[in-house]
C-alpha cells in the first residue's frame, strides 16, 4: 500500500526503506502529518537492521511516501535533524522528521520592496523572484494558479527586508487576504499556487453503517453578538511642526445614526441579550459609508461555530474498493441519519498512519452559521427526535402485539398437546382391545387416527416456528427500543444544552 524511499541530493538514486513487499527490514512506526494552514511533516522510526540507518543528512537527504495503489505522492520533503535513542532493554533506533516541500520558502529572506497599483499575483511574482535568486537551483519555484484577488488592488504594499518568504506570503498575503499555498513537484519543477481553497469534492462519503466509525457534532454560539459598533479610520491632525500625525480617536456613526455609535439587532437581542461586537474598518473615513458595512456586518455575522469530531475507515485502502481517498483540503458529505446530518465537511488536518492506516484520523473544519442557519439546524435535530421518539412508540406498540399474539400461541400449543396425549391414549386402548374388534372397525380407527396426528403434528411445528419468530423478533425490537431511547436522551440533553446558552 505504502512505499517510503531516500535519495541522497536532490538528484540522487531512490532506496526503499518501507513496502508492503518487504518481507524483512520496515519502519518500526511512520506518521504523515497535514494541515491546510502549514507545511507537511512526516515522522518515522527506523531500526539498525535497515541498511539506510546511517543515510539520513540535515536537509540534503530526501524522503517520499507513496500510496502504490494510486500510484500517487502523500509526502515528499527534506530531513531535519534525527534523534538516536536507546531503551531500557538495549534496543536502539531511530528518530526521523522531514518537512515537506513547501519549507524551500523558509531558505530565502526578502528584500525591502513597497509600491502601490499592484495586484495580488504581480506581488506574490515579485517575492518569488527574489526567492529564486537566493536559493539552490532545485529550490526555485514557477508561479503557478493564482486566484485569490484582494477588495481593491489599488493598494499601498511594503515588504520588511529582515523576514522569510515563507513569512512575508503569509503575513501580507495569507492572514490579509485568506486563501492557501502549496507547492507541488512536477516533471518541469517546482509550483506555488495560491488559492481560496485548496480543495475538490472527494467521491468518498463518511456514511452511518458503512465507514463512520465516530462523529460528534458541538455547536458554539459564543462568539455571536446582538450590537456592533462599527469603527473606522483614526483621523489625521498638523501638529506644530506642521507634520501629520495620528489621533487616537477612530472614525465613529454617531454623525449619520442618531447619536449612538451603535447598530443592533433586535431578534438577536432577544435570543442572546445585549452582546456588543467591535469591527475596524482602517480605510474607512466617511460615516455613512462605515455605517452601512456595520450593517451589512451585523446582518450577515457568521459567528456561530459548528464543530465535528470525525472517525472513519478510508475505504480507498481496501484492495476490492476504487474509491478517492481522505485527503487534507477536500470536502466528504457525512451522513448519519439518525442525527439529523448530511452535510459536506472538509477535512482541514490528517494524521496518515503508514504502518498501521486504520489508526488515522481526520480533523474536520469548523463551520461558521448564520443565524438562520443555526434557527435551521435547531430545528432540524428536533425534527430528528420526534421521528426517533415515534419510531420508538410504535416498535412499542408492536411487541405490545407480538405480546398477546403469543399469548394465543402459547394457549393453542398447549391445547394441541392436550389433544394429543388423548390420541395416544386412544392408541394404547386400541392396542389393548384389539383381539375383541373388527380389523375394519380397527383400520377405520388407525387411519382416522393417523389423519388427526399427522394434523396435529403439522400444527405443532407452524406454531412452534412462530413461537420462534416471535421471540427473535421480540428480542431485536427490544434492543433497538434500548439504543434508541439512548439516543434520543442524549439528543434531548444536546439540545437543553444548546437551548438554554440561547435563553
Amino acid at each position: 500500500m505504502y512505499r517510503v524511499t531516500v535519495r541522497q541530493g536532490w538528484d540522487g538514486q531512490e532506496t526503499t526503506i518501507h513496502s508492503e513487499n518487504m518481507s524483512s527490514v520496515k519502519l518500526l512506526s511512520a506518521k504523515i502529518t497535514k494541515d491546510v494552514d502549514s507545511i507537511d511533516s512526516f515522522a518515522f522510526n527506523i531500526s539498525p537492521k535497515s541498511s539506510q540507518y546511517n543515510a539520513f543528512k540535515y536537509r540534503t537527504t530526501f524522503v517520499k511516501v507513496t500510496n502504490t495503489k494510486l500510484n500517487k505522492v502523500l509526502f515528499e520533503g527534506r530531513v531535519l535533524p534525527t534523534t538516536d535513542s536507546m531503551d531500557s532493554s538495549g534496543i536502539f533506533d531511530k528518530s526521523v522528521t522531514c518537512e515537506g516541500l513547501t519549507a524551500f520558502l523558509h531558505d530565502s529572506i526578502q528584500d525591502y520592496y513597497a509600491l502601490s497599483n499592484n495586484d495580488l499575483k504581480a506581488f506574490l511574482s515579485h517575492m518569488i523572484d527574489v526567492h529564486n535568486r537566493q536559493v539552490d537551483s532545485y529550490k526555485r519555484i514557477k508561479l503557478g494558479q493564482v486566484t485569490v484577488t484582494s477588495p481593491s488592488d489599488n493598494v499601498y504594499k511594503s515588504i520588511d527586508d529582515s523576514k522569510t518568504t515563507y513569512d512575508t506570503i503569509k503575513e501580507k498575503l495569507i492572514d490579509k487576504y485568506g486563501g492557501e499555498i502549496r507547492v507541488r513537484h512536477e516533471s518541469d519543477g517546482l509550483y506555488l499556487d495560491y488559492m481560496p481553497e485548496i480543495a475538490t469534492l472527494s467521491g468518498q462519503n463518511i456514511r452511518l453503517a458503512s465507514n463512520l466509525l465516530s462523529l460528534k457534532r458541538a455547536v458554539d454560539p459564543s462568539e455571536a453578538y446582538s450590537v456592533i459598533k462599527p469603527l473606522g479610520a483614526r483621523a489625521e491632525v498638523e501638529n506644530k511642526t506642521g507634520d501629520s500625525e495620528i489621533s487616537q480617536p477612530r472614525l465613529t456613526i454617531e454623525s449619520v445614526n442618531n447619536g449612538s455609535s451603535v447598530l443592533s439587532s433586535q431578534s438577536m437581542v432577544q435570543k442572546i441579550g445585549y452582546v456588543v461586537h467591535a469591527e475596524v474598518w482602517d480605510d474607512v473615513k466617511v460615516a455613512s459609508i462605515l455605517k452601512s458595512k456595520g450593517q451589512a456586518a451585523l446582518d450577515s455575522q457568521r459567528e456561530i461555530k459548528e464543530q465535528f469530531q470525525v472517525t472513519a475507515i478510508d475505504l480507498s485502502l481496501l484492495t476490492d474498493r476504487t474509491v478517492d481517498s481522505f485527503e487534507c483540503g477536500n470536502y466528504h458529505q457525512a451522513i448519519n441519519p439518525l442525527m439529523g446530518i448530511d452535510e459536506r465537511l472538509r477535512i482541514v488536518g490528517q494524521s496518515l498512519d503508514i504502518c498501521e492506516p486504520l489508526n488515522s484520523t481526520l480533523s474536520i473544519g469548523d463551520k461558521l452559521l448564520g443565524q438562520a442557519d443555526y434557527d435551521a439546524l435547531i430545528k432540524k435535530q428536533n425534527e430528528a427526535i420526534e421521528e426517533i421518539k415515534g419510531r420508538v412508540a410504535s416498535q412499542t406498540a408492536r411487541i405490545v402485539t407480538i405480546t398477546e399474539e403469543m399469548k394465543t400461541t402459547n394457549a393453542a400449543l398447549s391445547s394441541a398437546q392436550k389433544e394429543l396425549t388423548s390420541l395416544k391414549d386412544e392408541y394404547d386402548k386400541l392396542l389393548t382391545n384389539i383381539g375383541d374388534a373388527d380389523f375394519k372397525a380397527i383400520m377405520a380407527k388407525l387411519t382416522e387416527l393417523e389423519n388427526q396426528t399427522t394434523t396435529i403434528i403439522n400444527n405443532l411445528g407452524e406454531i412452534g416456528q412462530n413461537v420462534l419468530d416471535l421471540e427473535t423478533f421480540k428480542t431485536a425490537q427490544e434492543t433497538i427500543n434500548t439504543k434508541q431511547e439512548t439516543t434520543n436522551k442524549d439528543f434531548e440533553k444536546r439540545i437543553a444544552a444548546l437551548e438554554g446558552g440561547n435563553k
